[in-house]
């Protein structure tokens, strides 16, 4: 991933809520008038990489909700594997609609490494299906989050950056409703798979490049906040 998602992703913030759907309304309903314009001109590699991502994200994830829907063994874990698949399909539907009007080619199949997971989320029953699935899915919601930061805050293109935002509001919804199962392992869930994100394993995203990057910025900002605390708890000198 990129050195600025990783810094967003470090940075995000998760408010808690509920399994209700999440509206698409903006994604095609942007002006006619920035439509035309925006479909005359070819997406950016990184837009055009941003699609693909969504599309191998919807082959697996909504498959697995509905799984989840099935297997959970606790109300929250079928109702979260619910919202999940639904929202995925509304992605899946905006992702093609928006393909197809940039000429981007999308697959059928799901990536190597999510194709692992889904079989060992069909393998897997009681408690352990639903660690796997809160896991595997919030790992890889996690990191696809700092790519759609990225497409958001960069792109140029107005039909993408309305996209990118209510794919980011989706992201953040599901990454929160994982949580909310109380079985996301955090030595494992949240940088699970961690090695390079790319096309063909779209949901793998921090290098170890990443990782000390993070530790460099975790560390300056400690000391930054130390001096902050010392200046501050200095006595007053005499006037």
């Amino acid at each position: 991933m990129r050195r600025r998602s990783f810094l967003l992703l470090l940075g995000a913030a998760c408010p808690a809520v509920g399994v209700a759907g999440v509206s698409f309304a903006g994604v095609s309903q942007a002006q006619p008038q920035q439509n035309q314009q925006s479909a005359q001109q070819p997406l950016s590699a990184l837009d055009s990489e941003f699609l693909t991502v969504i599309n191998f994200a919807n082959l697996w994830e909504v498959p697995m909700g509905d799984l989840a829907a099935e297997k959970g063994t606790t109300q929250r874990v079928r109702d979260v594997g619910t919202a999940i698949a639904a929202d995925h399909r509304k992605l899946d539907t905006a992702v093609t609609d928006l393909a197809g009007r940039f000429g981007v080619t999308l697959t059928n199949t799901p990536s190597s490494s999510t194709a692992k997971w889904m079989d060992e989320m069909r393998a897997a029953s009681g408690d352990a299906f639903d660690r796997i699935f809160a896991d595997r899915l919030r790992a890889a919601h996690g990191t696809v989050f700092g790519l759609i930061a990225e497409i958001r805050a960069g792109t140029r293109d107005s039909v993408i950056r309305d996209f990118a935002t209510q794919a980011n509001t989706i992201v953040m919804k599901h990454m929160t409703l994982l949580e909310s199962t109380g079985l996301v392992n955090v030595d494992n869930g949240m940088f699970a798979e961690a090695a390079a994100r790319n096309i063909e394993t779209p949901e793998n995203a921090l290098s170890s490049g990443d990782l000390m990057l993070g530790g460099v910025v975790a560390a300056v900002a400690t000391a930054a906040t130390i001096g902050v605390v010392r200046t501050f708890s200095a006595p007053a000198s005499a006037e």
